[in-house]
C-alpha cells in the first residue's frame, strides 16, 4: 500500500483553480521535495494530503482509503497517521499552551478524544522533547518561544505522534539563517532515524536535505517536472519554474539556486 496516490487530481475554490490534473504517489519512506512559487498550488497539496480538504475531481487515496468517498470518522483516523507542522505565521495559538501541552496534542490526537493519557503516552511525550533538547522549555508558553524553538516543539509533537506521513510546510519560513540550516539538518535526521514518509513544500531548493530523493515542481497548480533531485532541479527547469535568469550552486549534497535576472 502506498502512503498516497493521486490520479489526475483538481482543486478548486468557487471558479478558482487551485491544482489542476495532478498524479502523484510515493513509496513507504520517501523523501519528496515540492517546489514552487509563492501560489503554486504547494500548501493546497498539503491540505489534500493531510485529509483537511477533499479535490473537487480526480482519484485521491490516503494511506489505502479513497478521500473523496471517505466519511467524517474515516477522516479523522487517517489524521491519526498524518502529521503536519506548519508554517510558523499559520500555527497561532489563541490559549496560552505549554511546550508540553503542544507536545501533548500530539497523543491526544492519536488516541482519539476522551482517553486520559496513559504512562506510555507521557514517556514517549518526554523521550521527543528529550530528543529534540526542549524538555527545558516544557512548561514555557507556545507563543513565548523564538521561531527556532517552536519548530523544535513543532518536531517534537510529530515524534510523539509516532505517524506514516510527515508533511512539512515551508519549515524554515520565517526563521534566521542560522536555525534555518539547523533545521534543514534537524529533518535530514529525523528521516533518517524514523522513516517517515515526509513530503516538505519550499520555494528555496537550497533548503531540501540531501536525503530527499524527489522533487516535483510546482507552477501554477500544475505538474512542471516529477523527477530525481538532480534531474529536477538544472538551470533550465528552474529558469522555467521561476520565469527568470538563474545560476546553480551544488554544495553537500544540496542544490542551491539565485535568481540573477530577468528572462531576456
Amino acid at each position: 500500500m502506498k502512503p498516497f496516490e493521486l490520479h489526475n487530481v483538481t482543486c478548486q475554490i468557487g471558479k478558482k483553480p487551485l491544482l489542476e490534473g495532478i498524479s502523484l504517489s510515493v513509496e513507504k519512506s520517501d523523501f519528496l521535495g515540492v517546489i514552487g512559487p509563492n501560489g503554486a498550488g504547494k500548501s493546497t497539496l498539503l491540505r489534500l494530503l493531510n485529509a483537511t480538504m477533499k479535490p473537487s475531481g480526480g482519484k485521491l487515496s490516503l494511506l489505502g482509503k479513497d478521500l473523496v468517498s471517505a466519511s467524517q470518522r474515516d477522516i479523522l483516523r487517517l489524521r491519526r497517521k498524518i502529521a503536519t507542522v506548519p508554517q510558523i505565521m499559520d500555527f497561532n495559538l489563541s490559549i496560552p499552551l505549554t511546550a508540553r501541552e503542544v507536545v501533548e496534542i500530539a497523543r491526544i490526537g492519536r488516541n482519539g478524544p476522551g482517553r486520559s493519557l496513559s504512562p506510555i503516552d507521557t514517556a514517549k511525550m518526554e523521550e521527543s522533547m528529550e530528543l529534540m533538547g526542549i524538555s527545558s522549555l516544557a512548561n514555557r508558553t507556545f507563543r513565548s518561544l523564538s521561531g527556532g524553538e517552536k519548530q523544535k516543539v513543532q518536531m517534537a509533537r510529530v515524534l510523539a505522534q509516532e505517524p506514516d506521513i510527515l508533511l512539512l510546510d515551508e519549515p524554515t519560513s520565517s526563521l534566521d539563517m542560522d536555525w534555518q540550516e539547523r533545521l534543514v539538518r534537524l529533518i535530514e535526521d529525523i528521516h533518517l532515524k524514523n522513516k517517515f514518509t515526509v513530503v516538505m513544500t519550499t520555494h528555496i531548493t537550497g533548503h531540501l536535505p540531501s536525503r530527499c530523493e524527489r522533487i516535483v515542481l510546482l507552477k501554477q497548480g500544475r505538474i512542471l517536472f516529477d523527477g530525481r533531485f538532480g534531474e529536477a532541479l538544472t538551470k533550465e527547469n528552474l529558469e522555467k519554474l521561476y520565469d527568470c535568469r538563474v545560476d546553480i550552486l551544488s554544495h553537500s549534497g544540496r542544490i542551491h539556486c539565485f535568481g540573477i535576472g530577468a528572462k531576456e
